[in-house]
């Protein structure tokens, strides 16, 4: 009975510091961690870029692939157009500047596959690209990123191409590329290129 007697009376003050404790620091505190955040987007287009510059560096075999309507031919392929094709994956909306002001970053860790998932995505609906997901082992370099998807919107009034692009480190990348028209049946094509073994 004494110790409810006692927190009864220092019930007010408490009370009175709690309410009357300006929130200031905490909300400096905030404003601190989310521009840190942003500056640390991860650098999507600087990694691809130094990935496709490792594969000039490295004189291996290229194959390409391309499929469409249940059909898939494969060539042999030169640097110069391994070169054409990467270059899909180097929007102008990875700019650093462009990407922090548009992209919101989340992050996951799969309990499963102890890979840590980094996704950006935008609420801006104009075409161009939507989502990035970035793949990598945690605490690790940037060298040990496994993988980046990139999902990209164009278009125009008769018809809408969604594209799923795939990078998978050291190995390979592919687009596939889905035709929406207004009027008529959706298709879909893909190119895929592979340097790495698996």
């Amino acid at each position: 009975m004494k110790k409810l007697r006692v927190l009864l009376t220092m019930l007010p003050g408490l009370l009175y510091f709690a309410c009357h404790n300006p929130p200031a620091p905490a909300d400096a505190n905030l404003s601190q961690t989310t521009d840190t955040l942003k500056r640390n987007y991860f650098p999507v287009r600087d990694f691809l870029k130094a990935e496709i510059g490792w594969v000039d560096s490295f004189p291996q075999k290229l194959m390409e692939y391309q499929s469409q309507n249940g059909k898939t031919d494969s060539a042999i392929i030169t640097t110069q157009t391994f070169n054409r094709l990467a270059a899909a994956f180097l929007l102008n909306d990875l700019d650093s500047n462009r990407f922090e002001k548009r992209f919101d970053e989340t992050s996951f860790l799969d309990q499963t596959t102890n890979l840590l998932t980094f996704t950006y995505s935008t609420k801006d609906s104009s075409y161009g690209l939507r989502r990035v997901d970035v793949l990598a082992v945690p605490g690790q370099t940037a060298d040990k990123v496994r993988s980046i998807y990139l999902e990209v919107s164009s278009g125009n009034a008769d018809s809408l191409v969604l594209s799923k692009m795939y990078w998978k480190t050291r190995k390979s990348f592919s687009i596939l590329q889905i035709y929406k028209p207004i009027h008529g049946q959706t298709s879909t094509s893909q190119i895929k290129v592979e340097w790495g073994s698996d």
